[in-house]
């Protein structure tokens, strides 16, 4: 079975949803890497600098049965952006059509790169059930994945974002910085 997680990080200057992890892969591939980092649980901001490090050490993503992206997409000063610009096509575009845009455009960057690797188990996106939190649930629903609440896969994509986030490289985490490219398409499909 493949699980995935997500889970987002960011600071007071640039929004709380800048940073964002995503990892995908069988579930027995996940738990091992887990298993191995052994800091139970793993919630960056809350555990000592000493298993900070043991987590970083230890958070191995070279399986081939696991891939992770870290995504730059500093959300909340996009959205607020288109929030309050003045050229938008209809005058009261709501928050949830400004959210459902920007995860539109999200998806369509990195949805191939995340489909060749699905397509190794012969799954879709529709197949993978999404351990998250409150913060990435409307997204994964827009994105048609399944939901679910928190576990293993969601610690690691905590890890990987709070990493992400102060800028240290996971190894063999793919990032993409898609500030430019979503504010770009959202401009082209929300305003005049």
């Amino acid at each position: 079975m493949l699980i995935g997680g997500a889970d987002v990080s960011g600071g007071m200057r640039e929004g709380q949803r800048n940073h964002v992890a995503l990892v995908v892969g069988k579930e027995d591939a996940i738990n091992r890497i887990y298993n191995k980092i052994r800091v139970n649980p793993i919630h960056m901001s809350e555990i000592s600098n000493q298993k900070r490090l043991q987590v970083y050490h230890n958070l191995d993503l070279s399986s081939n049965d696991v891939c992770g992206w870290c995504f730059h997409v500093n959300r909340q000063q996009i959205e607020y952006f288109f929030l309050n610009h003045d050229r938008l096509k209809k005058f009261r575009t709501s928050k949830l059509s400004i959210h459902k845009n920007f995860d539109s455009h999200w998806l369509d960057l990195f949805k191939k790169d995340l489909e060749t690797f699905l397509t190794l188990f012969k799954r879709d996106l529709s197949e993978i059930t999404v351990q998250t939190d409150a913060d990435m649930r409307d997204t994964i629903n827009h994105w048609r994945m399944k939901n679910t609440y928190k576990g293993k896969a969601h610690e690691l994509a905590d890890a990987i974002s709070w990493f992400n986030q102060k800028n240290t490289k996971i190894q063999n985490c793919k990032v993409m910085d898609l500030r430019y490219e979503i504010k770009e398409r959202m401009k082209e499909s929300l305003l005049e």
